[in-house]
């Protein structure tokens, strides 16, 4: 290999490495605009159904999509006007009893100890430390609230913008779904085609189910907690709900706060027992009703299936695949049926060749 060769190949190699390394810095400084542009497809997808629909009773697609626009700011508009002081209500009771834990600490640690050193088996309290594990943990969550609030603030632009792009895509969304459907081939059109329709089916259902789901899970969650005497119920409840799109975590996590929520409200171990409950009925409602009239019908995968591709997604993409394992792997298996499908039609329109 002579020198000149040698110095090409290095400089060959600094280029690609410089050009991934430039690939990768773009990507993470544009992660945010593919959220909220992720976020503003998902929300034209959920609307795209109702512009349709007032399309079919005359209205053209820009003054349907006007309509759904002032609908919707309409009803946000009288749920900010009406929720927004229940919030902030429950969430300044919140704020008023961390003071008051905070205050107390040593009272609320001291009765703690000696309840896990009465209830819990062998010398399982005698090496933890509570009061270092609940200032460490008390730090962590105060550094992730102070991380979302300049998440938040510094992204504030995008509650403009998301708009503008659902406006834009519920827009020129028919000409997208023509220019896609033409570039096909006209040898694999039938099948594209299908698998189109396939896809936006499941994936239309699913989507829509779990905002059923979530929304009964929550007004459940919420109606049980405010049975249970909670004073921030109406915080905890929909929070529940939302926690519930995470499967087979979500739930769990959810429990959590709500007894870690009731135990600061009364200071009481036992008092914890209430929001479990409200818990467990939740998910009992989830898998015996809810989930199964909503979702099963649209995303027929195996428990099992469900758990695993969760458990690959969190550890690979964190919280965003947590929430998009389900719907990427029912859109898998509907590709792959469909393949399957095509492979046999085709196995079965080939000619047997005459014998002789």
């Amino acid at each position: 290999m002579t020198l000149r060769v040698y110095i090409n190949r290095i400089l060959l190699a600094v280029l690609l490495l410089g050009t991934l390394y430039g690939l990768g810095w773009s990507l993470g400084k544009s992660v945010t605009v593919m959220w909220a542009l992720a976020i503003a497809c998902l929300i034209g997808y959920l609307v795209n159904p109702i512009v349709r629909h007032l399309e079919r009773r005359g209205l053209s697609r820009t003054m349907a999509i006007t309509a759904v626009f002032l609908a919707f700011f309409t009803v946000m508009t009288i749920g900010v006007y009406l929720l927004v002081p229940v919030i902030q209500r429950q969430t300044l009771l919140i704020v008023e009893q961390a003071q008051l834990f905070l205050a107390s600490r040593d009272d609320y640690l001291q009765r703690l100890t000696v309840v896990i050193n009465e209830k819990l088996p062998g010398n399982f309290g005698q090496n933890l430390d509570l009061e270092r594990t609940l200032t460490d943990k008390l730090a962590d969550f105060s550094k992730m609230i102070l991380s979302i609030l300049g998440s938040i603030a510094s992204n504030l632009i995008y509650i403009f913008l998301i708009p503008l792009m659902v406006f834009l895509l519920l827009q020129d969304g028919p000409s997208f779904h023509r220019r896609l459907i033409g570039a096909v081939p006209n040898r694999y059109f039938e099948v594209v085609y299908r698998l189109i329709g396939r896809i936006d089916d499941q994936l239309g259902g699913y989507i829509r189910g779990i905002l059923i789901v979530t929304f009964c899970v929550g007004l459940v969650a919420t109606t049980g907690l405010w049975l249970c005497d909670m004073r921030y119920f109406f915080v905890i409840g929909p929070l529940l709900g939302l926690l519930n799109m995470i499967p087979i975590f979500g739930p769990l996590i959810g429990m959590l706060i709500a007894a870690v929520a009731m135990l600061f409200q009364t200071g009481e171990p036992a008092s914890v027992v209430g929001p479990v409950l409200v818990g467990v009925v939740a998910q009992v409602l989830d898998n015996v009703a809810f989930t199964p009239i909503a979702v099963s019908r649209s995303v027929a995968l195996h428990p099992l299936v469900v758990l695993v591709m969760t458990l690959i997604g969190g550890q690979v993409f964190g919280l965003p695949g947590l929430l998009l394992a389900v719907p990427f792997t029912a859109t898998a298996k509907v590709v792959l049926q469909a393949i399957r499908e095509a492979r046999q039609s085709q196995r079965l329109a080939t000619p047997i060749p005459a014998e002789d």
